[in-house]
């Protein structure tokens, strides 16, 4: 039986900022709606910084780092590696 390598799913810093900026962008519509008028441009301002800093963060390694990859040094970034 051959040694299966136990699949891991790990986030690159840029997946991690896209999936943080949609889901501000999500509720973005409810703290318009239940949150003081006075700060909707605040709430506004707070979506528009997550998605640029979204799309200023590059990925980890030279090519977008993925779970598939051949090569050892494409793996996504994580915090807990399992061996």
């Amino acid at each position: 039986m051959t040694g299966k390598k136990q699949y891991h799913q790990g986030h690159d810093i840029k997946s991690l900022a896209i999936n943080l900026a949609t889901a501000l962008l999500f509720l973005l519509p409810f703290a318009l709606y239940f949150g003081d008028d006075e700060k909707g441009k605040a709430y506004i301002g707070v979506v528009v910084a997550g998605l640029l800093l979204s799309l200023i963060l590059p990925p980890i390694g030279w090519m977008r780092p993925h779970p598939y990859t051949d090569m050892p040094g494409n793996e996504p970034f994580t915090l807990r590696k399992n061996n």
